[in-house]
């Protein structure tokens, strides 16, 4: 109690008091005498001019705007409870404000995240999904929230989003001329506030007997008051609420639930890139540019991108529906990449003399109840009596039974490992051992020999006249290079007659023939060799283009098509990894430019003995058809070798399969 030593409203609320340097409130933290809890009071300043003098919490005083922003605030805060929404406890008025008495959550605003750093795609799209949930309750009972902000979105301890500012921005319509209310809420209000019209019978003055402005002058005066109290605030500021207004101003879009997703389009824009989708240097100008100018390029929301671009369309009519934004967000949120853990891991030191001793069943409790029962051991026989000491008695003696054989049985062995054999000598286990490891060791001492003798003749084909060994320059034996061996050898210049090289050579060409080609290939591929210096498996109906200004080598058929890069760019300074190499590689630059792409399977692997990354992208070509394409970046000899594979989206299956055979065979003939 003594940190709310402030001000005490309503009889009931007791404010902290406030620091020297603020004046108003605006929202804080108060303690409920009547509950003992802390809540929090939020103030939303009424319009000066009233009609009459009037007493506090008694409404009747108030002029005609300041009914209909407490009547407002109170529908609003009659909506059934939600596990996303914010709690309202009490709506009251006192000393010319309007005070909101809400739940107090555990957390923070994300415009208090924000104003640290912003927020990466993959935690927007959490909060917008937990945001989108609440949204989707309040328009099934009819209701437009209006206030979206960053203000106003929670984030609590536990990581969930909570939404709130439904009664405060409800109020804040009313006070500017608007109607916030649905359509049945009215009739609900004309019922429970019966009571409250005028003394003398007249029509009451409450949201049952008005319905917003009726004409085009009181809809101008609303926009304009409404620029005053909103301010430039842009998730408030939806094309169809800032559109001027005109004599045929009634057919203008009305405000609805798309309002609400334009709102979460620009909270999504203002939590990954850091700053607002237009100015709010002047609420005035922001009002005329969101109805002139598109909003700024979305170009760091990464995947984020199509989503929030999707929802600040505008039209209201081409905004996606509330169903298939939370599909998008759930997909973004499955698909986000797992935490690099490590990097923040803090390594705790561990004692191992404190480390868990695993004992035997029931030592411990015995120990404890012998202790305790009987210090001095004299009273234990007393009450070892019943079942429980038959049975230990049983186990002592079994266990006692099971030592006495054991040592019976080593006895025994000992002397039979001891006794003299029937023909006097004595056979001991050890000598058999010994006489096993001799004959092993003989046995190895063959082999070497013999690999010794006869390795070398069959070798000869091997060499090129000069005593050198030729050995492939490539990442692995491709066949290409193997069957060039036998035809690379020169004849010798020793002085053996020359008619012994041809006679020798067809005999022994076979015994140095490498393995066959991968058995995986099937019919419709073979393996070829690139004049460019590498050899990859081919479609047979693939045809091949000539090497292009970019260095790339393509090979195309049906509707697929493969692009071989054989050694252009260095591995060196930020492309080092081959992972990071993808991120600026030019083969994927369609990839970059285009506004509908997604990346998955993005790993680093290791494709005979050398670092490779591989993933799998998807995006829209400029005739807006979607491409999916197989990516291989190998680091051979500190150069990039690239392969991409990319086609149809439909033909997923023959870029998977292409993709696969080029993985197992691609090779580099020369460097």
């Amino acid at each position: 109690m003594d940190e709310y030593a402030g001000r005490v409203l309503a009889d009931r609320y007791r404010l902290p008091r406030p620091p020297a340097d603020e004046y108003e409130l605006v929202e804080t933290r108060a303690f409920d005498t009547y509950s003992g809890q802390e809540v929090l009071v939020r103030q939303v300043l009424l319009p000066e001019v009233v009609t009459a003098e009037y007493d506090d919490g008694d409404p009747d005083g108030l002029d005609d705007s300041a009914r209909r922003a407490l009547e407002a605030a109170r529908a609003a805060a009659a909506i059934p409870d939600h596990p996303r929404l914010v709690q309202v406890f009490d709506i009251f008025v006192e000393g010319g404000s309007l005070w909101i008495a809400s739940e107090l959550v555990s957390g923070r605003p994300l415009a208090a995240l924000l104003a640290e750093r912003p927020i990466d795609a993959y935690r927007a799209a959490e909060v917008a999904s937990d945001v989108l949930t609440a949204l989707r309750a309040l328009h099934a009972h009819g209701w437009t929230h209006r206030n979206v902000t960053a203000g106003t979105v929670l984030v609590c301890d536990d990581g969930r989003a909570m939404l709130g500012g439904l009664a405060a921005g409800a109020a804040q319509e009313a006070l500017c001329g608007y109607d916030p209310l649905p359509e049945q809420v009215p009739a609900m209000s004309t019922a429970d506030g019966a009571g409250d019209g005028d003394s003398d019978g007249g029509p009451q003055a409450g949201p049952a007997s008005w319905h917003g402005p009726r004409s085009a002058l009181e809809q101008e005066r609303a926009r304009q008051n409404r620029i005053t109290v909103v301010g430039a605030v842009t998730e408030r500021w939806a094309p169809e609420q800032a559109h001027p207004v005109h004599e045929n101003w009634q057919l203008s879009p009305p405000v609805g639930p798309p309002a609400d997703l334009w709102a979460l389009g620009s909270l999504l824009f203002r939590s990954v890139q850091g700053h607002p989708p237009y100015p709010e240097e002047n609420a005035a100008e922001l009002v005329q540019m969101v109805c002139a100018e598109p909003p700024a390029f979305a170009e760091e929301c990464g995947p984020l991108r199509p989503v929030v671009e999707s929802l600040l369309r505008p039209d209201p009519e081409e905004r996606p529906e509330a169903e298939e934004l939370g599909g998008w967000l759930r997909s973004l949120i499955r698909s986000a990449p797992e935490p690099e853990i490590g990097a923040n891991t803090v390594q705790v030191p561990t004692d191992p003399a404190r480390l868990p001793v695993k004992r035997r069943k029931g030592e411990l409790v015995r120990r404890r109840r012998r202790e305790a029962a009987d210090p001095g051991g004299l009273q234990h026989r007393r009450h070892a009596r019943g079942k429980q000491a038959k049975v230990t008695k049983a186990k002592r003696e079994k266990a006692r039974r099971s030592e006495v054989r054991q040592e019976h049985f080593h006895q025994e062995q000992v002397v039979s490992s001891r006794r003299p054999a029937a023909d006097g000598t004595a056979a001991a286990p050890r000598r058999l051992g010994a006489r096993l490891l001799v004959l092993v060791l003989a046995v190895l001492v063959a082999l070497v020999v013999f690999a010794v003798l006869l390795l070398p003749h069959r070798g000869d084909t091997a060499d090129n006249g000069n005593g050198d060994r030729t050995v492939p320059a490539d990442i692995g034996s491709g066949s290409g290079g193997a069957k060039k061996k036998p035809t690379s050898a020169p004849p010798s210049s020793s002085a053996a007659p020359s008619s012994a090289a041809p006679t020798k050579a067809p005999t022994k060409a076979p015994a140095t023939q490498p393995a066959a080609p991968p058995p995986d290939l099937g019919p419709d591929f073979d393996l070829r060799t690139d004049p460019e210096g590498f050899t990859v498996a081919v479609h047979t109906g693939w045809q091949r283009a000539a090497k292009n200004s970019k260095g790339q080598v393509r090979y195309t058929g049906s509707d697929l098509t493969m692009t071989v890069v054989p050694g252009r760019d260095k591995a060196t300074g930020d492309a080092d990894d081959p992972l990071a190499y993808q991120l600026v590689e030019p083969e994927l630059a369609d990839f970059r430019a285009s506004s509908w792409s997604s990346a998955a399977g993005l790993t680093v692997i290791t494709v005979q003995g050398h670092p490779a990354a591989e993933g799998e992208y998807t995006w829209r070509d400029a005739n807006g058809s979607s491409v999916y394409a197989r990516n291989l970046a190998i680091q051979i000899a500190g150069r990039y070798h690239v392969i991409l594979i990319a086609g149809p989206d439909a033909q997923r299956a023959a870029v998977q399969r292409a993709f696969d055979k080029v993985l197992s065979t691609y090779t580099v003939t020369s460097r």
